[in-house]
């Protein structure tokens, strides 16, 4: 069932999103075109036409706008989704559904992770088709190279650095379907209530690392006192190992409270009035 209904999902989220993106792609791919036959950006902005330079300079800046928002308007709208599917009218509908809150959870936070994957591509795609050429792909190219070896020399923090990247997602819609969930606790003004039920966490992500740094910011300098005196065996993963591990920590049991929390509210105190 669970199948089922990550296709339903998958289907109703992406009527939107997949043209959206699509179009992001086709703004990239004719921007390119229409660089590339006017002799390049700099040839448009340093021309004796006050109004393309002016029309180009509107580009680039559209161009910026499109591309770095893409991944926020998903974000949003996976949000929004949530909330009309589960608790507004439509809920009357999903919640009759033979299927348990978990399954209904999990289906619809698969395909926002999922969609978020897409957004990284998608934007990844993008930046190379605008401005994609030999000179860049050689730099990447040695600069790929230059991590990996830094990569083989650091195994414990790039370990720690790769675990955080993939629980990021997690976290992000984690969060904001709690908030969600949180938000359908208040009586009126629910979207409001989500709001800042999901300010009201970020301030708590906030304190914990605020809390972080100082604690290990006091060791870290202790620590390197001591090691000037007796060694020069002291590097800066051995300053961040310590808060990468106490933060991973922390973001499992955010992500963990997070999903029990929405779990629980969707089966024992859902409130669609």
């Amino acid at each position: 069932m669970l199948g089922k209904l990550f296709k339903y999902e998958w289907r109703s989220i992406s009527k939107l999103l997949l043209p959206i993106h699509g179009f992001v792609l086709l703004f990239a791919l004719l921007s390119r075109f229409y660089f590339t036959i006017s002799g390049g950006t700099d040839a448009l902005l340093n021309t004796d036409s006050t109004i393309i330079g002016t029309l180009t300079m509107l580009l680039i800046f559209a161009l910026v706008i499109v591309i770095s928002s893409i991944a926020i308007f998903t974000y949003i709208y996976s949000g929004y989704h949530f909330h009309k599917n589960v608790f507004t009218d439509q809920g009357y509908l999903t919640n009759t559904l033979p299927v348990t809150p978990s399954q209904l959870l999990l289906s619809k936070e698969l395909a926002a992770l999922l969609w978020l994957l897409i957004d990284v591509v998608v934007i990844s795609i993008s930046i190379f088709i605008l401005v994609g050429s030999t000179e860049l792909f050689s730099n990447f190219s040695i600069f790929w190279s230059t991590l990996i070896r830094y990569a083989s020399q650091t195994p414990l923090f790039t370990t720690l650095i790769i675990i955080a990247l993939v629980l990021s997602p997690f976290l992000a819609i984690g969060i904001l379907f709690f908030s969600i969930t949180l938000g359908n606790l208040a009586s009126s003004h629910k979207v409001l209530a989500s709001i800042g039920a999901y300010v009201g966490i970020y301030v708590v992500q906030q304190i914990f690392g605020l809390i972080q740094l100082v604690v290990w910011g006091y060791f870290g300098s202790t620590t390197i006192m001591r090691m000037n005196i007796y060694s020069n065996n002291y590097s800066f993963e051995t300053f961040l190992n310590p808060i990468l591990i106490t933060g991973l920590i922390f973001n499992i049991i955010l992500i963990a409270v997070c999903w029990m929390g929405s779990k629980y509210i969707m089966t024992k105190r859902l409130n669609l009035q």
